[in-house]
Parts: C-alpha cells; sequence; structure tokens
C-alpha cells in the first residue's frame, strides 16, 4: 500500500518517522497549503491528515484511499461521514494524551481553587494579604465531567486522590442528565470530541445552570462551549471562573490571538494555557509510536481506532 505522510507533525521523536520509511511511507516533514497536500495523497492508499481539511475534496481528489489516520484523539477536521459513504475508514490516536491532558485539568483545577495566578500578581505588585482569598477546598466538592473516555477516567483517578466525588456523563446521556450535571458539580471538566452533536453543548442557558461558585474547566475543544456566551457569564461572574486550554477560535498559523480570546485573559477568574496540554516528551513519544502502530494495523488490513464504524 502507498502511505503518505503530507506535512509536518510537531514534537514526534526522528525515530518514528525512520520507522514509517522503512515500512514504505513517503513523509513529508513541511508545512502544507490544502493545495499542496491534496497533491501529494492523490495516489495514496493510507494517509495521515494533520494540519489540513480531510474534506470532501481531498478525499475525491485520492481514489485509491482506503485509511485516514487523525494523529490527535480528534479528528473534526475530517469528513468521517463522507470516508464513510466511500468505504474509506477514518483512525484515530486515543492514547498518547490522556494523562498529560488529565494532569493540566488538574493545574487549572488548582490553580482557580488556591487563587494562584492572582495571589502572585498581588504579591509581585507589593501586596501581602493572607485574607484576602478565600480558597475552595477539594475535598467532599463533586466532580462533574462531560466525557467520560481515556481522558476522563484519568482525570477521575486523580481528583478522587483530593477526595474528590465524581459523576460523568456520555453519548448514551440525556440532554436532562447533562443539566442536572451542571446544576449539582461544584467543578464541571469538558473532556469530550468536538461532533455537530457537540457544538455548543454549552452554551448560555447552560452556563446559568452552574452554581456560583462552581469552576468549569475545558480540555476538549473549544466550540463545544459558546465563546462569547462564556465570556459574557465569566464578566458578570455568574460562576466562580474557568480554566481553558482550547478556545472556539484559535489562532491559525500567524498566531495572531482574536479580540474574543484577549477579553477572555483579562479576566481575573479566567487561567488558560495555549492548547498545549498534550505537549510532554512522553506523549509526543507515545503519538509517534501509536501513528506507526494505527499504519501496520491497516497494512495488516485489521484497523484499531476506527471512529466511523
Amino acid at each position: 500500500m502507498k502511505i503518505v505522510i503530507p506535512d509536518k507533525i510537531a514534537g514526534v521523536p526522528d525515530k518514528y518517522w525512520e520507522q514509517l520509511r522503512a515500512m514504505g511511507a513517503e513523509v513529508y516533514t513541511d508545512s502544507v497549503t490544502q493545495a499542496e497536500a491534496t497533491e501529494r495523497v492523490k495516489n495514496a492508499e493510507i494517509i495521515t491528515v494533520n494540519y489540513f481539511d480531510g474534506d470532501k475534496d481531498l478525499i475525491d481528489a485520492a481514489p485509491n484511499l482506503k485509511y485516514i489516520i487523525a494523529p490527535a484523539v480528534g479528528y473534526e477536521w475530517i469528513d468521517t461521514a463522507y470516508a464513510a459513504s466511500k468505504g474509506i475508514k477514518v483512525l484515530n490516536c486515543p492514547t498518547f494524551v490522556p494523562v498529560p491532558v488529565a494532569e493540566h485539568a488538574m493545574a487549572f483545577l488548582l490553580a482557580l481553587a488556591k487563587h494562584l495566578p492572582e495571589a502572585r500578581a498581588d504579591m509581585q505588585s507589593g501586596e501581602w494579604s493572607s485574607n484576602k482569598y478565600v480558597n475552595f477546598e477539594l475535598a467532599g466538592k463533586k466532580l462533574g465531567l462531560l466525557g467520560y473516555g481515556n481522558i476522563g477516567k484519568n482525570i477521575e483517578r486523580m481528583t478522587t486522590g483530593f477526595g474528590m466525588t465524581v459523576s460523568y456523563t456520555n453519548s448514551k446521556s440525556t440532554p436532562e442528565q447533562i443539566d442536572q450535571l451542571f446544576q449539582t458539580s461544584d467543578v464541571v471538566c469538558l473532556c469530550l470530541p468536538l461532533t455537530s452533536d457537540t457544538h455548543h453543548m454549552v452554551d448560555a442557558r447552560r452556563l446559568k445552570l452552574l452554581k456560583q461558585s462552581a469552576y468549569l474547566i475545558n480540555v476538549a475543544r473549544g466550540a463545544i462551549i459558546d465563546q462569547a456566551a462564556l465570556l459574557e457569564a465569566l464578566k458578570q461572574k455568574q460562576f466562580a471562573g474557568a480554566g481553558m486550554d482550547v478556545f472556539e477560535d484559535e489562532p491559525g498559523a500567524s498566531g495572531e490571538i482574536s479580540p474574543q480570546i484577549a477579553e477572555l485573559l483579562s479576566l481575573p477568574n479566567v487561567v488558560a494555557t495555549p492548547h498545549s496540554a498534550f505537549n510532554t516528551p512522553e506523549a509526543l513519544d507515545r503519538k509517534g509510536a501509536e501513528i506507526v502502530a494505527n499504519v501496520q494495523a491497516c497494512l495488516d488490513g485489521a484497523p484499531v481506532n476506527v471512529v466511523n464504524g
């Protein structure tokens, strides 16, 4: 089978590209435009789709295509339904990030609960006030997970170590069960994929269900939350604060932060990072191994991690 890795997959150790080349893969390590990616994959049977769209046009341009691999947990930039209609299986890489992303969620939780950014800023400005911040004690509090896959299960394992109780909703849960999770949780953490069903699942109505003392953490995808509604809710202090690694309007190649993200970052009840929760050497090594394993499974005719049936 003709295998093409058509663009750069950042951070993966070179040894995995050498393994793929030994398997006959054509490996590129540069950034590409949509047109360049389409040209590179036109004769391929197995491809990765990273920083370009796996849309109908790209799929139609590759008539021999049998497998598309998303080198990530998410795969919303690939038209999985259209691929399935053409008999093409889409695979993701679900196991390399659960530990670092769950740890990142814990960092957000502790930073918010203990007011770490604000307290440090006060001290830098010369203010010392032990009684200014009333911290949020984790023991005995309820964590609600929106999503219960590998990341959610790791977050559960870590938070129970703090003495928190955990409940969750998943793809089988009803809208009423999701509403109840928002109403009853002290912390709500998003760790589910972005799909047509989950887009703006957390809207203005659901944000109003949160307790005024609650925190919201998003280590999933930005567009699961209506970001404009989130900004307004945080400005109005409808709930205590948010930890965000992902945003609805993340910068492209320019790296230019949008006015809405900038406004979110200006709020004292927001702790944020630039979609970097996954980024550890250990995770990137696992990512390379998982890409190779997915390619080998396709070569063997027994694909794993298939997300479109």
